[in-house]
């Protein structure tokens, strides 16, 4: 039955659509939190910062040390908003290029907005800390950083009553009725946040909780009711009969990755790399082959998270061991509980986190775990997958903040668990107890359920603590890169100007040059030797040796004989895009 609205409805409909932030990049005003201060030395980070206010954030520090950041917009969003990048590296210790990089994103699911707040605490935490080990990883290290890759779902998180889903704003016919994004949710009882409606009726497919009867559960055989129909909160704007049901958008940004894609897989998109945020950030890494490793924050479950995400996909044992000794030390650095490859992660449905290729911390607070499974929860193009096996990156996503506890250390944190530790410890505020209200097509319902802040964004006096613990996280990735370095050369005369040179080129970084998954393609870059300089002549057959990959804290010998002129200077360059270039000059002794 078509449902004909009247203009009353109309006006109820509109009081806080979401389509107010759609039309361009102007968005509306920001909602649920104060304007957040400029950045700063002391900025406390216990706000939650708008798309203009990280424009600014960003603008401030590049202009704050030129010496060492510099912004630039990679792109533009689907709605027009800059994709801004900050580079952070100081010159010293050498160019843009010619050190390993890290990359840093957030804002990719569109409600995560505490994913933006995290990558600009590694910006602030690499620019104004006067410790000496992050000026050495200044030094020595590129950090690329993309605080809101997707800004224009975000800012419907924050300026809108919408809690979005985790989409480009690119419209898209959900309901196949030939129209775009016509019935989105909206705040009927005016509290600034569109939740859920839920109506008792025989016909209900959900059934009150016997953990906690704020809660809802599938029904079951036997159950007596009363049951329940649930919608998101909003009317019929298009009068077929359906509630929400094509909501603004419909491509998954982090489904539309290239690699790992499926044309199957929901919300993948009509092609990988469709989405234009998704382009311009898969060309970046394109342009910067020196990216070695990568960070995507999330939110929620305080989990770590690596490849693989989708079924029949074994990675080669030496880089499963490596992610597994990174992620357990990420743990430590973070105090999270659980690393996993994403296709494990809380699979099968209802099943606990403690099982092979997983790393969890048990009740005596020691961390344990074991080789990976084989059974799991697919995500086809991801952006961890598509770094991984196309770039050769070791990439993590930090799924930042858990809401509740394992009370009965199942294995899992069930809904009850959530709704008990928020009522304990945020007072309810991530909850909306359940309220009456009399809507204009269903009749009487109920408004309630989890709010935008506290369930997958921690609340602001808990987000400083958040934020710190995934800047420690990214500052060990980086800790942990491959690092190229010429130990020795050593120089024995031959006589007639005629000298053997031996380098020693060594991997002083934890992480291989080239991971395994390359070697395996065909597509593994050697670590290139050259030797060369003023008034040299290599003698040998060629000046260039390429040495293959270096495993962590290997070092190989390359040997060269030369004859070099009266005053000249040998220069012995190793360079590999991942690893970093170095140069060693010697002056032979007269010979």
């Amino acid at each position: 039955m078509r449902v004909v609205l009247t203009t009353a409805l109309l006006s109820i409909s509109l009081v806080t659509s979401p389509l107010e932030a759609q039309d361009g990049p102007t968005s509306a005003p920001k909602r649920y939190f104060p304007a957040c201060p400029p950045f700063a030395v002391d900025y406390a980070f216990d706000c939650y910062n708008d798309y203009a206010e990280v424009t600014r954030f960003l603008q401030d520090a590049a202009a704050a040390y030129p010496e060492y950041a510099s912004l630039e917009s990679i792109g533009k969003s689907w709605q027009g908003r800059d994709l801004w990048v900050l580079t952070i590296t100081d010159p010293a210790g050498g160019a843009v290029g010619d050190k390993p990089a890290v990359w840093v994103d957030g804002g990719v699911d569109a409600d995560e907005v505490v994913s933006i707040e995290a990558a600009l605490g590694v910006v602030h935490r690499l620019l104004t800390s006067s410790d000496p080990e992050i000026a050495e990883l200044r030094r020595t290290t590129t950090f690329y950083v993309a605080p809101a890759v997707i800004p224009d779902s975000s800012e419907l998180q924050m300026t809108t009553a919408e809690r979005p889903r985790d989409t480009t704003l690119r419209p898209w016919d959900d309901d196949g009725d030939g129209r775009l994004d016509e019935d989105g949710p909206e705040d009927l009882d005016g509290d600034g946040q569109a939740l859920t409606m839920r109506r008792e009726s025989a016909a209900g497919t959900m059934a009150v909780s016997e953990e906690d009867p704020r809660l809802l559960r599938p029904r079951r055989p036997g159950d007596a009711g009363p049951f329940y129909e649930v919608w998101l909160e909003g009317i019929d704007n298009d009068g077929d009969g359906e509630y929400q049901e094509d909501r603004l958008g419909g491509v998954d940004p982090n489904r539309n990755y290239p690699g790992r894609w499926s044309v199957s897989q929901r919300g993948s998109g009509p092609f990988a790399g469709s989405e234009v945020e998704i382009r311009a950030l898969t060309d970046f890494v394109i342009d910067h082959p020196d990216i070695a490793a990568s960070q995507h924050f999330h939110s929620s479950g305080g989990v770590v998270l690596r490849p693989p995400s989708v079924p029949d996909w074994d990675l080669p044992s030496d880089d499963e061991e490596l992610y597994l000794r990174l992620a357990e030390r990420g743990l430590e650095v973070s105090g999270y509980d659980l690393a996993t490859s994403v296709y494990d992660w809380n699979w099968p449905r209802g099943s606990g986190n403690r099982k092979k290729g997983q790393i969890w911390r048990n009740p005596d607070g020691d961390l344990v775990g074991g080789p990976s499974s084989l059974d799991g929860y697919a995500a086809f193009g991801g952006s961890i997958d598509a770094l991984y096996e196309i770039f050769g990156v070791v990439a993590f996503a930090n799924e930042i903040f858990q809401l509740g506890e394992d009370d009965d250390n199942d294995g899992r944190i069930e809904q009850h668990e959530r709704l008990r530790w928020d009522d304990e410890h945020q007072g309810g505020e991530a909850f909306k107890e359940w309220e009456a209200f009399d809507h204009p097509q269903l009749g009487a319902v109920e408004i309630g359920g989890w709010r935008k802040f506290g369930q997958n964004n921690p609340l602001a006096d808990r987000l400083p603590e958040e934020v710190a613990r995934n800047v420690e996280f990214v500052l060990m990735q980086a800790r942990h890169v491959p690092r190229l370095a010429i130990d020795e050369v050593e120089v024995t005369p031959l006589g007639d100007g005629v000298h053997r040179l031996t380098a020693t080129v060594a991997n002083r970084g934890f992480a291989p040059t080239e991971l395994a998954i390359r070697s395996s393609q065909g597509r593994a870059v050697p670590v290139r030797v050259e030797v060369g300089g003023a008034g040299v002549e290599v003698l040998s057959s060629e000046a260039r040796r390429d040495v293959g990959t270096l495993a962590g804290h290997r070092e190989e010998e390359v040997e060269w004989v030369v004859r070099v002129a009266e005053g000249g200077v040998v220069e012995v360059t190793a360079w590999h895009p991942k690893a970093g270039r170095v140069v060693r000059s010697v002056e032979p002794p007269a010979s």
